[in-house]
């Protein structure tokens, strides 16, 4: 078994890497920037060439690929078909995918049109359908809540179903060890309990001793600050469309997928900020 890990560095790519190197699978990691990526990890993992916008790079990062953990890549001019068709002529046995919570109701995202694409492929599949990652409060919230100890964002009162990016690569780890069991399955994974920012902003409080607060800005009010600040425009759209669900309610539910997958409790909230505190302090 050989796996190809995409994103290695963004959230979750990155942890699920981790896991099969804890596990002592064979992989390597497929990345934009492989001098920049060497200098941060030096032989600790291997690395290969892979670019989504340059197809140049696919036959190579395929080669003796037996199954992928799949990311769609943030950039432009993306050929994610052109990516699928050579991993199925190359005879990869299994593909998967990190999607998201409700993207059946989502048509407008990549998502939506990537599972589809991936069903018609004709590849065994598993799709990892992921809630709200907690690892957002120390990426594009972090830098509010260590500077100004506060919660910047539009996400109104609702609540969100967090879940932990290294639950996530556990669900993948083992779709990708044991395929059979997991082949052409969807699956929603989250924590155990949905809860609002105020909560949030609550229980970093107490496990960090310092006043946490969310600050509930407008859509408006959090858009004028971010650009002030000099954040890309259309990231900072992304952030804001993020949290709409969330803003409208619709971003509460949860499942026990992972429990039952795993036989073990999701990660709580409470314990993610006591492993990432260091991060906000």
């Amino acid at each position: 078994m050989n796996i190809l890990v995409t994103g290695f560095n963004g959230k979750v790519g990155f942890e699920v890497a981790k896991n099969l190197k804890e596990k002592g699978i064979s992989m390597k990691c497929g990345v934009r920037d492989l001098e920049k990526v060497k200098l941060n990890y030096g032989d600790a993992y291997e690395f290969v060439r892979l670019d989504f916008s340059d197809p140049t790079t696919f036959e190579n990062a395929l080669n003796q690929i037996d199954k992928i953990f799949l990311m769609y890549p943030p950039g432009d001019m993306i050929k994610f078909e052109s990516f699928l068709n050579q991993a199925k002529e190359m005879g990869i046995k299994h593909i998967v995918y990190l999607s998201v919570k409700d993207v059946q109701y989502l048509p407008f995202i990549h998502h939506f049109k990537n599972e589809k694409l991936l069903k018609k492929l004709g590849v065994p599949y598993t799709f990892i359908r992921a809630g709200y990652f907690m690892q957002n409060l120390n990426d594009f919230l972090g830098e509010e809540i260590k500077e100004r100890q506060r919660i910047f964002i539009s996400a109104g009162k609702g609540k969100t179903s967090f879940v932990d990016t290294r639950d996530l690569a556990v669900v993948a780890s083992l779709a990708l060890q044991n395929t059979e069991k997991h082949q052409n399955k969807n699956y929603v994974i989250t924590g155990d309990e949905a809860l609002d920012f105020y909560s949030v902003a609550d229980i970093m409080t107490e496990v960090m001793g310092v006043n946490i607060q969310y600050t509930n800005p407008s859509v408006k009010e959090f858009k004028d600050f971010m650009l002030k600040k000099g954040v890309n425009e259309e990231f900072v759209n992304v952030v804001i469309g993020i949290h709409f669900p969330t803003k409208l309610g619709l971003a509460k539910g949860i499942t026990q997928d992972y429990e039952n997958i795993t036989n073990n409790k999701p990660t709580k909230i409470k314990t993610y900020i006591k492993d990432y505190k260091g991060n906000w302090m």
